[in-house]
């Protein structure tokens, strides 16, 4: 049952409250239980988005572009509502946590289990832009995981369909391509620049850029070179290196053009197959709520480990 002072104000028709897995920028999220859905993360807004424009447009969003996806490596929605008092989105529990508490976590893992979950995430962004959606931050702590261990790309609050203008740069720094530090408007090269320093993370257990500040990580991802990969993995191959780094290249031109292209190739250079990649059926719904904000909100209410993440939304 719910700690005193953590019951919703509302909960839709058909949703039973169990616990309260945390909270983030725009909702409070819960475990719940549902006659036909079973378990679900269940997002609720928070009240303070009646006046708070930006966050309220990040949350439809969130309902908007995941209802619309459906892919064994994206975290699946059941129901949802956008606006209004009734705003809520129903989501399949990820009972594995995310990616980022794994590295926080375990450290560096196997490396074909790396590959793996790089390759997972691939899969899932591709899905995603292939329904014309940018997710716009693309990082470890919205990676998550089933029981099982496979994983789904989650939380696209920052997403937004091609096509749509923003005026704002959204992303994480640690994480951020260099033209969306420089104000231009995010693509899907940017989301495989992402992506890049993602795997990377996953590969080496480290971030590739550091730096105290948002301003300091966006020099660092314009000017720095991040460690040779080989010197934390060194039994990681040549061509696994150029593919990472690839994806990571400062000039867009210069990534792979699809994150499909970027999945093929790294299941080559890792000597996987399709099928070490499980294209399981989709859940009816999905995922576990994700930590949006610069300080992790979820782990600072829940009291557990975090790591730094500067500026998710830095307008012009």
């Amino acid at each position: 049952m719910p700690k005193a002072g953590d019951d919703p104000n509302f909960v839709p028709s058909g949703y039973r409250i169990v616990s309260k897995l945390g909270s983030g920028q725009t909702s409070h999220v819960y475990l719940a239980e549902h006659s036909v859905f079973g378990q679900v993360a269940l997002k609720l807004p928070r009240p303070e988005l009646s006046v708070r424009p930006v966050l309220k447009r990040m949350f439809e969003n969130e309902v908007a572009i995941t209802v619309k996806l459906g892919h064994p490596n994206v975290v699946a929605a059941f129901d949802g509502y956008p606006t209004g008092e009734g705003a809520f989105l129903a989501l399949e529990f990820c009972g594995g946590g995310t990616l980022d508490q794994h590295l926080l976590e375990r450290g560096r893992l196997p490396l074909q289990r790396c590959y793996e979950l790089v390759v997972q995430v691939a899969d899932g962004l591709t899905h995603a832009h292939s329904r014309q959606v940018l997710h716009r931050d693309v990082k470890p702590a919205n990676v998550f995981l089933t029981d099982q261990g496979q994983a789904k790309l989650g939380d696209f609050g920052t997403g937004v369909f091609m096509g749509e203008d923003s005026e704002a740069r959204v992303g994480t720094a640690f994480y951020m391509a260099p033209e969306v530090f420089e104000g231009r408007s995010a693509g899907a090269l940017s989301d495989i620049y992402s992506l890049g320093i993602l795997a990377y993370e996953a590969i080496a257990g480290e971030r590739p850029f550091v730096g105290t500040s948002y301003d300091a990580l966006m020099v660092a991802h314009h000017t720095e070179v991040p460690r040779d990969i080989r010197r934390l993995r060194p039994d990681i191959s040549t061509q696994v290196v150029r593919i990472v780094s690839k994806a990571m290249a400062r000039d867009p031109q210069k990534r792979f053009t699809t994150a499909g292209e970027f999945a093929q190739a790294l299941r080559e250079a890792a000597g996987m197959t399709e099928e070490a990649t499980p294209e399981a059926e989709p859940p009816p719904a999905t995922g576990r709520s994700s930590r949006t904000g610069p300080m992790s909100e979820e782990r600072e209410e829940n009291g557990g480990k975090r790591r730094g993440l500067f500026g998710w939304l830095r307008k012009r």
